[in-house]
């Protein structure tokens, strides 16, 4: 779905313009999305994107995320904890992570995207989540110790949970949207501090 964006310029601040989606996308302006990873202290979860989505179809991604649209601040970001997976969170839940500065590059796209990341401590069982499926196929529960041994280089299994039923699936880092900055691994180290009783600050 197109939708208009605030368009940025490369510190974040507002240029007073507004573009849609699709054309920001193209032609590389910067613009501003919402993400929201969740853990319960001892899992991360994250989401398999679903099988007809534009770029990465299938691929494992941050738990929930999604476009500020123009006039948007960044707490009505919580809105795609909503509509991808029946969450609704109070702002005052969630741990603030950094910003992190995404450029993709590929035969007709460029995309700059500042993404303000969040993390929300929640103890939600998966199979209770109402899943979004034009959004999401399925979330995948892996332990946090589980993600290191993927950015190692191994194979860990993993629990996904689709239409309420759990089944355990190989998860390999292949399986996750390419991004350069070891962007999982970093926010799975930031849930353990957490679960541990530390603040991880800004990590981005």
């Amino acid at each position: 779905m197109d939708e208009r964006l605030d368009v940025l310029d490369e510190l974040g601040r507002p240029t007073g313009k507004v573009a849609w989606k699709s054309v920001a996308h193209r032609r590389g302006l910067w613009h501003r999305a919402f993400h929201c990873w969740i853990s319960d202290g001892e899992y991360l979860l994250v989401q398999r994107r679903a099988p007809r989505k534009e770029l990465w179809p299938g691929r494992l991604d941050v738990t929930a995320a999604g476009h500020l649209r123009a006039g948007e601040e960044v707490m009505d970001g919580l809105r795609e904890l909503e509509e991808e997976l029946g969450l609704r969170v109070e702002p005052e839940r969630l741990v603030f992570l950094g910003t992190r500065r995404m450029v993709l590059r590929e035969p007709g796209r460029f995309e700059r995207e500042l993404q303000e990341v969040y993390l929300l401590p929640d103890p939600t069982p998966p199979g209770s989540l109402r899943l979004q499926p034009e959004e999401v196929a399925a979330v995948v529960r892996l332990h946090l110790e589980a993600v290191e041994r993927v950015f190692a280089g191994e194979t860990v299994a993993g629990e996904e949970w689709r239409d309420g039923a759990c089944r355990e699936v190989p998860v390999r880092l292949e399986d996750f949207i390419p991004d350069g900055d070891a962007y999982t691994l970093r926010v799975a180290r930031a849930a353990r501090a957490l679960a541990s009783g530390e603040l991880p600050g800004e990590i981005f």
